[in-house]
């Protein structure tokens, strides 16, 4: 099966209350709640968030006739798409690299030399048990769900990365805010343009390892247990 197309409009324009309905509940569920979570001690567990909101989202995308489901895997994106993805991380591997050994050092690919046994099971398990749900939320459940709100490809975009960038918040730092802001920018990029969970997984993923290797991981996960 061919890639969806690369933008798929709202089937109608929304009225003034579903608007407001959908600005709330977009506002609600991306900024107030993690915002919560965040400063609101005791924190529940980061899985036990990521698996209901992911059933949450994943059975209203399955519920919805609208919804082109082939999009939450569409493995045929991989042979249009992959290329260009692991160009750009090839890119990234270099410019994060330089500037970790330039201006923090003392960071440089410290996880695997100091734990490399964790660093190897991190390796393994984050991608399979973290990215695939991470993007069924913020990629295909937003992209579909707030489609009318965000008319344009860029709107859209956005949206999802400001999303995924905020829900970081839970670290208690901005240089993960920072991070994944241009990862969330990155990945919706490519879900916008290929429409397969699939890919956008794999680039997901190979920017997560990245950055757990070359010493900015600290600030994505370790930060929130100080």
């Amino acid at each position: 099966m061919a890639p969806s197309p690369a933008y798929i409009p709202a089937p109608a324009p929304l009225t003034a209350t579903d608007r407001r309905y959908l600005t709330l509940e977009y506002s609600l569920l991306f900024f107030a709640i993690p915002a919560i979570i965040a400063f609101s001690p005791p924190r529940i567990p980061f899985f036990a968030l990521l698996y209901s909101a992911t059933a949450i989202c994943a059975l209203f995308l399955v519920l919805d006739r609208s919804f082109d489901r082939s999009q939450l895997w569409n493995k045929a994106a991989l042979r249009t798409g992959l290329p260009g993805v692991l160009s750009l991380w090839v890119v990234g591997v270099v410019v994060l690299s330089l500037l970790i050994k330039l201006l923090a050092p003392h960071l440089w690919l410290a996880f695997p030399r100091e734990k490399p046994l964790v660093w190897a099971a991190v390796m393994v398990l984050y991608p399979v048990l973290s990215v695939f749900a991470q993007n069924i939320i913020y990629r295909a459940f937003i992209f579909h769900r707030y489609r009318s709100l965000f008319p344009s490809p860029n709107a859209m975009i956005w949206a999802s990365a400001a999303a995924f960038s905020f829900a970081h918040i839970i670290f208690l730092n901005a240089v993960a805010i920072f991070l994944t802001l241009a990862g969330g920018l990155i990945f919706a990029h490519t879900y916008n343009k290929h429409r397969s969970i699939l890919l956008v997984s794999i680039e997901h993923a190979l920017y997560g390892c990245l950055l757990f290797t070359v010493g900015l991981g600290w600030y994505l996960y370790l930060a929130a247990s100080r």
